[in-house]
Protein backbone atom coordinates (compact mmCIF):
# COMPACT_ATOMS: atom_id res chain seq x y z
CA UNK A 1 0.00 0.00 0.00
CA UNK A 2 1.51 3.33 -1.07
CA UNK A 3 2.09 6.07 1.46
CA UNK A 4 0.06 9.26 1.32
CA UNK A 5 2.18 11.92 -0.40
CA UNK A 6 3.07 14.85 1.82
CA UNK A 7 5.04 18.05 1.65
CA UNK A 8 6.89 19.79 4.47
CA UNK A 9 7.99 23.41 4.09
CA UNK A 10 9.38 26.05 6.45
CA UNK A 11 7.81 29.44 7.04
CA UNK A 12 9.18 32.58 8.64
CA UNK A 13 7.26 35.58 9.91
CA UNK A 14 8.23 38.72 11.81
CA UNK A 15 6.45 41.49 13.66
CA UNK A 16 7.75 44.44 15.64
CA UNK A 17 6.77 46.48 18.66
CA UNK A 18 8.11 49.47 20.56
CA UNK A 19 9.63 48.36 23.91
CA UNK A 20 7.83 49.70 26.95
CA UNK A 21 10.30 48.70 29.68
CA UNK A 22 14.05 48.83 30.21
CA UNK A 23 16.48 46.96 32.43
CA UNK A 24 19.60 48.69 33.75
CA UNK A 25 22.65 47.08 35.33
CA UNK A 26 24.80 49.23 37.65
CA UNK A 27 28.24 48.36 38.99
CA UNK A 28 29.52 49.98 42.20
CA UNK A 29 33.19 49.91 43.13
CA UNK A 30 35.28 50.33 46.25
CA UNK A 31 39.08 50.43 46.59
CA UNK A 32 41.22 50.30 49.74
CA UNK A 33 44.44 48.79 50.99
CA UNK A 34 42.40 46.55 53.26
CA UNK A 35 39.91 44.11 51.77
CA UNK A 36 37.26 44.73 54.42
CA UNK A 37 37.37 48.46 53.82
CA UNK A 38 37.15 48.07 50.05
CA UNK A 39 34.17 45.76 50.53
CA UNK A 40 32.51 48.25 52.89
CA UNK A 41 32.94 51.10 50.41
CA UNK A 42 31.32 49.11 47.61
CA UNK A 43 28.53 48.07 49.99
CA UNK A 44 27.84 51.66 51.03
CA UNK A 45 27.77 52.81 47.40
CA UNK A 46 25.39 50.01 46.45
CA UNK A 47 23.12 50.82 49.39
CA UNK A 48 22.90 54.47 48.34
CA UNK A 49 22.16 53.64 44.69
CA UNK A 50 19.54 51.03 45.62
CA UNK A 51 17.78 53.59 47.82
CA UNK A 52 17.93 56.27 45.11
CA UNK A 53 16.63 54.00 42.36
CA UNK A 54 13.96 52.53 44.62
CA UNK A 55 12.59 55.95 45.54
CA UNK A 56 12.65 57.16 41.93
CA UNK A 57 11.07 54.03 40.45
CA UNK A 58 9.15 52.22 43.23
CA UNK A 59 7.74 49.55 40.90
CA UNK A 60 11.14 48.44 39.58
CA UNK A 61 12.47 45.05 40.66
CA UNK A 62 15.95 45.41 42.16
CA UNK A 63 18.37 42.54 42.59
CA UNK A 64 22.07 42.00 43.26
CA UNK A 65 23.55 40.00 40.39
CA UNK A 66 27.24 39.93 41.28
CA UNK A 67 29.79 40.59 44.05
CA UNK A 68 33.58 40.41 43.67
CA UNK A 69 36.60 41.17 45.85
CA UNK A 70 40.10 40.90 44.40
CA UNK A 71 43.61 42.12 45.08
CA UNK A 72 44.96 44.81 42.77
CA UNK A 73 48.45 44.29 41.42
CA UNK A 74 50.92 46.71 39.91
CA UNK A 75 53.84 46.02 37.63
CA UNK A 76 56.98 48.14 37.93
CA UNK A 77 60.59 47.40 37.04
CA UNK A 78 59.56 43.93 35.96
CA UNK A 79 58.22 43.18 39.42
CA UNK A 80 54.65 42.85 40.59
CA UNK A 81 53.46 44.70 43.64
CA UNK A 82 50.41 44.85 45.86
CA UNK A 83 48.15 47.89 45.44
CA UNK A 84 45.22 47.09 47.68
CA UNK A 85 41.83 45.53 47.02
CA UNK A 86 39.02 46.22 44.57
CA UNK A 87 35.46 45.33 45.51
CA UNK A 88 32.55 45.42 43.09
CA UNK A 89 28.85 44.74 43.34
CA UNK A 90 26.38 44.72 40.47
CA UNK A 91 22.75 45.76 40.92
CA UNK A 92 20.10 45.29 38.26
CA UNK A 93 16.86 47.28 37.98
CA UNK A 94 14.26 45.39 35.95
CA UNK A 95 10.94 46.56 34.55
CA UNK A 96 11.58 50.30 34.41
CA UNK A 97 9.08 52.29 32.38
CA UNK A 98 10.94 53.84 29.46
CA UNK A 99 9.94 57.39 30.37
CA UNK A 100 11.30 56.90 33.91
CA UNK A 101 14.79 55.83 32.82
CA UNK A 102 16.35 59.33 32.53
CA UNK A 103 15.31 60.16 36.10
CA UNK A 104 16.56 56.79 37.35
CA UNK A 105 19.94 57.30 35.69
CA UNK A 106 20.21 60.80 37.12
CA UNK A 107 19.36 59.60 40.63
CA UNK A 108 21.80 56.68 40.45
CA UNK A 109 24.67 58.84 39.20
CA UNK A 110 24.02 61.42 41.92
CA UNK A 111 24.01 58.73 44.61
CA UNK A 112 27.13 56.82 43.63
CA UNK A 113 30.47 58.47 42.79
CA UNK A 114 31.97 55.07 41.90
CA UNK A 115 29.02 53.97 39.79
CA UNK A 116 29.42 52.48 36.33
CA UNK A 117 26.43 51.83 34.07
CA UNK A 118 27.14 48.29 32.95
CA UNK A 119 24.27 47.74 30.51
CA UNK A 120 20.84 48.99 29.44
CA UNK A 121 18.36 46.73 27.63
CA UNK A 122 14.96 47.58 26.17
CA UNK A 123 12.21 44.94 26.17
CA UNK A 124 8.56 44.44 25.29
CA UNK A 125 6.88 43.46 28.55
CA UNK A 126 4.14 41.44 26.82
CA UNK A 127 5.40 40.01 23.51
CA UNK A 128 2.38 37.68 23.08
CA UNK A 129 0.41 39.92 20.63
CA UNK A 130 3.57 40.49 18.58
CA UNK A 131 4.22 36.75 18.42
CA UNK A 132 0.64 36.12 17.26
CA UNK A 133 1.19 38.42 14.27
CA UNK A 134 4.58 36.85 13.56
CA UNK A 135 3.07 33.35 13.73
CA UNK A 136 0.30 34.33 11.29
CA UNK A 137 2.92 35.63 8.88
CA UNK A 138 5.04 32.49 9.26
CA UNK A 139 2.11 30.19 8.46
CA UNK A 140 1.12 32.30 5.45
CA UNK A 141 4.71 32.14 4.22
CA UNK A 142 4.80 28.36 4.55
CA UNK A 143 1.43 27.93 2.84
CA UNK A 144 2.42 30.15 -0.08
CA UNK A 145 5.52 28.06 -0.73
CA UNK A 146 3.65 24.79 -0.31
CA UNK A 147 0.89 25.83 -2.73
CA UNK A 148 3.44 26.76 -5.38
CA UNK A 149 5.31 23.47 -5.03
CA UNK A 150 2.09 21.47 -5.05
CA UNK A 151 0.99 23.19 -8.25
CA UNK A 152 4.34 22.50 -9.88
CA UNK A 153 4.00 18.82 -8.98
CA UNK A 154 0.46 18.53 -10.35
CA UNK A 155 -1.23 18.24 -6.96
CA UNK A 156 -2.99 20.45 -4.46
CA UNK A 157 -2.76 20.89 -0.72
CA UNK A 158 -4.93 18.77 1.51
CA UNK A 159 -5.22 18.90 5.27
CA UNK A 160 -2.40 19.94 7.57
CA UNK A 161 -0.69 16.90 9.05
CA UNK A 162 1.74 18.56 11.43
CA UNK A 163 2.89 22.01 12.58
CA UNK A 164 6.15 22.43 14.41
CA UNK A 165 7.30 25.75 15.85
CA UNK A 166 11.05 26.05 15.87
CA UNK A 167 12.99 27.92 18.53
CA UNK A 168 12.10 31.59 18.52
CA UNK A 169 14.80 33.90 17.23
CA UNK A 170 15.88 36.48 19.81
CA UNK A 171 14.26 39.88 19.58
CA UNK A 172 16.34 42.29 17.51
CA UNK A 173 16.45 46.09 17.66
CA UNK A 174 15.27 47.95 14.57
CA UNK A 175 15.09 51.56 13.48
CA UNK A 176 15.00 54.09 16.30
CA UNK A 177 11.82 56.02 17.02
CA UNK A 178 11.33 59.52 18.40
CA UNK A 179 12.40 59.84 22.00
CA UNK A 180 9.95 60.76 24.71
CA UNK A 181 10.07 64.47 25.61
CA UNK A 182 12.32 64.91 28.63
CA UNK A 183 14.25 67.58 30.49
CA UNK A 184 17.21 68.94 28.59
CA UNK A 185 19.52 68.13 31.52
CA UNK A 186 18.58 64.44 31.46
CA UNK A 187 20.31 61.76 29.43
CA UNK A 188 18.06 61.11 26.38
CA UNK A 189 16.90 57.50 26.16
CA UNK A 190 15.40 56.03 22.99
CA UNK A 191 13.59 52.70 23.21
CA UNK A 192 13.72 51.94 19.48
CA UNK A 193 11.85 48.99 18.03
CA UNK A 194 12.19 45.25 18.54
CA UNK A 195 11.28 42.63 16.01
CA UNK A 196 10.17 39.13 17.02
CA UNK A 197 10.55 36.32 14.51
CA UNK A 198 8.70 32.99 14.43
CA UNK A 199 9.81 30.00 12.37
CA UNK A 200 7.39 27.18 11.58
CA UNK A 201 7.64 23.86 9.81
CA UNK A 202 4.31 22.76 8.34
CA UNK A 203 3.40 19.44 6.71
CA UNK A 204 0.43 19.10 4.34
CA UNK A 205 -1.10 16.08 2.69
CA UNK A 206 -0.92 16.28 -1.10
CA UNK A 207 -4.12 15.53 -3.01
CA UNK A 208 -4.25 14.70 -6.74
CA UNK A 209 -5.93 17.30 -8.90
CA UNK A 210 -9.51 16.42 -9.81
CA UNK A 211 -9.78 15.06 -13.33
CA UNK A 212 -11.77 17.39 -15.54
CA UNK A 213 -15.11 15.96 -16.65
CA UNK A 214 -15.10 14.70 -20.21
CA UNK A 215 -17.73 16.29 -22.50
CA UNK A 216 -20.71 14.02 -23.27
CA UNK A 217 -21.02 12.70 -26.80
Amino acid sequence: MSKTPRITVPGTGSSWAVPDVMNISFTLQGHHLQGASAFARASDAARDVIAAVGSTAPTAELSTTGITLAARSTWRNEESGFAGYDAETTVEAVGLAVDSVPAVLEAAVAAGDTLRIHSLRAEVSDPAPVLVDARDAAFADARSTAEQLAQLSGTRLGTVQRIRELAEAPACPLTRVKATTMASSSMPVVAGKQTHTVRLEVTWRLVPLETAQQPRS
